[in-house]
C-alpha cells in the first residue's frame, strides 16, 4: 500500500513542480518588469496563481476518493501558500489531521488560519468545535465558540453548536440564552429546532429550581 501510494505521488509531482515553477517564474518576471508595467503584470501573475491552485483542488478530490489523506494534507497546506485567506484548506487538512490522531499538526494549522484570518468566524469556530468534540476541552473551546459568533459573517448554525456546548458544560442559563438568540433570528433556516430546544432547556431549568 505504501509503495503504490508513492508511486502515484511520484507521478503527480512533475505536475505540482511544473505548476508552481510556472507561478514562481511569473512572480520574478513581475519584479524585473518596470513598475510601469507591474499593475498589468500583477494581474498575468494573479491569474497564473490561481489557475495552478486550482489545478491542485481539483489533484485533490482524486486523493480523497483514494483515502490517500496524507497527500490530501499536503496538497491543502500548498493551497494554504499560495492563498492563506482561502479559509476551506485549513478546515479540510485541519479536520484529517486530528482524523488522523495528528491533533498537534491540527492545533498548529488552526492558529495559522486564525492568525491569517483574525476577521471571519470560520476558523475560530472550527477550533472550538475541535476542542469541545474532541478533546472535550469546555474551558478553551468555549470562548472559541463565542468569539466566532460576535464575527459579521458568522453562520446561523453556530449559535446551536455554542448552545449545545452550554448545554453540556452545564451553563443552562447561557444554552437559553443563545437558544432564545437562534430561535428569534428570522434568517435562521434552523429557528424552529432552535425554539425546540429553548423550550426544552427552559424546562431543565425550571426542573433545578
Amino acid at each position: 500500500m505504501r509503495e503504490a501510494m508513492t508511486s502515484r505521488w511520484s507521478r503527480l509531482l512533475p505536475r505540482f513542480r511544473t505548476m508552481w515553477v510556472s507561478a514562481v517564474a511569473a512572480t520574478a518576471l513581475l519584479y524585473a518588469a518596470p513598475v510601469a508595467a507591474r499593475g498589468q503584470d500583477a494581474d498575468h501573475v494573479e491569474a497564473i496563481v490561481d489557475d495552478c491552485l486550482r489545478q491542485l483542488y481539483v489533484v485533490s478530490d482524486r486523493h480523497w476518493h483514494k483515502g490517500e489523506y496524507s497527500h490530501l494534507v499536503n496538497i491543502n497546506r500548498m493551497v494554504i501558500a499560495g492563498r492563506p485567506t482561502f479559509i476551506e484548506p485549513y478546515v479540510n487538512a485541519g479536520w484529517l489531521l486530528w482524523s488522523m490522531d495528528r491533533d498537534a499538526e491540527a492545533v498548529r494549522l488552526y492558529d495559522a488560519g486564525i492568525a491569517a484570518n483574525p476577521n471571519t468566524y470560520a476558523l475560530y469556530n472550527e477550533k472550538g468545535f475541535y476542542l469541545i468534540t474532541r478533546k472535550k476541552d469546555w474551558k478553551n473551546g468555549l470562548p472559541l465558540l463565542e468569539k466566532a459568533t460576535t464575527m459579521p459573517d458568522c453562520a446561523k448554525i453556530v449559535w446551536h453548536t455554542l448552545a449545545h456546548a452550554y448545554e453540556r458544560n452545564q451553563q443552562l442559563d447561557k444554552a437559553l440564552e443563545a437558544w432564545n438568540r437562534a430561535a428569534e433570528d428570522p434568517a435562521n433556516p434552523g429557528r424552529a429546532a432552535a425554539r425546540v430546544n429553548r423550550d426544552r432547556v427552559r424546562r431543565l431549568i425550571e426542573q433545578r429550581k
